[in-house]
């Protein structure tokens, strides 16, 4: 019996095993927690490649990609965590004064974590993708979604979606831990690979911000 390996379902069946070992893959590495941010780095350089058809090993890019950025994304993880627990207590602490200035601060801090989340949707797909500073990333990661309006809002889409899904959802809970955070992650590569692809026009050779491009577990 032969089977027919260009077939919609062969292809398909292919492409749900490739899913399902990435999350493992992803949900492994994340066991020591401190190395989420690495893990989503390294998610985010196959699931880039998946999208632009670059070819490769799964398993061996996927950590080619988490052991080159490990630094770079480990540092980013904990600026992001820092931030993001000042910005939340500042949220609660402000929340609670009843008055003009208690509600003017909740504001500014309000909008302070708009911008943080819009640059946490960025940051870590960007040191997938492109060499560069600690400040610069961030930098670039907080320009480029202000500058995407509609790729930033679909990649928050997605997000939300996920996350609302996981709360209402048992059956989702287990989707996620079967093939889920590989599929999400595929799913905003297309509108992130649209965004990068306006600044990898310029590459290789430096731009202003986006200094250099990777070229992670290109190779099969």
């Amino acid at each position: 019996m032969k089977f027919n390996t260009e077939s919609p379902v062969f292809q398909f069946l292919e492409t749900l095993f490739d899913f399902v070992i990435l999350n493992v893959l992803f949900l492994i590495t994340c066991i020591p927690v401190v190395t989420i941010g690495p893990a989503i780095s390294a998610l985010y350089t196959v699931t880039l490649r998946e999208v632009r058809n670059e070819q490769g090993y799964i398993i061996r890019s996927y950590f080619a990609a988490f052991k080159e950025n490990f630094k770079h994304s480990f540092l980013l993880s904990v600026l992001y965590t820092i931030v993001g627990a000042i910005l939340l207590y500042n949220l609660a602490f402000w929340a609670q004064m009843k008055t003009a200035v208690g509600s003017a601060f909740l504001i500014i801090i309000a909008a302070c974590t708009l911008l943080y989340v819009i640059s946490l949707l960025y940051v870590f797909a960007l040191s997938a993708r492109f060499e560069n500073t600690i400040k610069r990333t961030v930098k670039n990661s907080l320009l480029i979604a202000l500058a995407s309006p509609v790729q930033t809002l679909m990649i928050l889409l997605i997000a939300v979606i996920g996350f609302a899904l996981t709360s209402v959802s048992p059956l989702f809970r287990v989707f996620l831990v079967i093939f889920g955070f590989a599929f999400l992650a595929y799913c905003a590569s297309f509108p992130l690979t649209k965004v990068f692809s306006k600044y990898e026009n310029d590459l290789p050779g430096k731009t202003s911000d986006f200094e250099c491009l990777k070229d992670c577990g290109n190779n099969p």
